[in-house]
């Protein structure tokens, strides 16, 4: 068959933190920063997915141990692409 067999997605799951001040204050700052580069207002939570999303794409590292066959990765994508769409992370 030359269809491979279809991925099925993840299922979500939510996450709760807690942010030091001033990790939260340098959060709030980034939004206000997305605001001014795209002209589109942001909540600051909803910044948290695209970051961590961005980091793992970019950690080279990580990548090639995902890709290698990591341990609990064998069924499932070392880090899907971000949730906006893009395959790039935005700046």
């Amino acid at each position: 068959m030359k269809l491979a067999r279809i991925a099925k997605p993840l299922r979500s799951v939510q996450v709760r933190v807690t942010l030091a001040g001033d990790l939260n204050a340098a959060l709030e700052s980034y939004a206000r920063y997305y605001e001014h580069v795209h002209g589109d207002p942001v909540d600051s939570k909803a910044l948290i997915p695209e970051i961590l999303s961005a980091f793992l794409q970019a950690d080279r590292e990580f990548q090639l141990w995902s890709r290698s066959g990591a341990p609990s990765q064998q069924r499932h994508a070392a880090v899907p692409p971000s949730t906006n769409g893009s395959t790039k992370p935005q700046p």
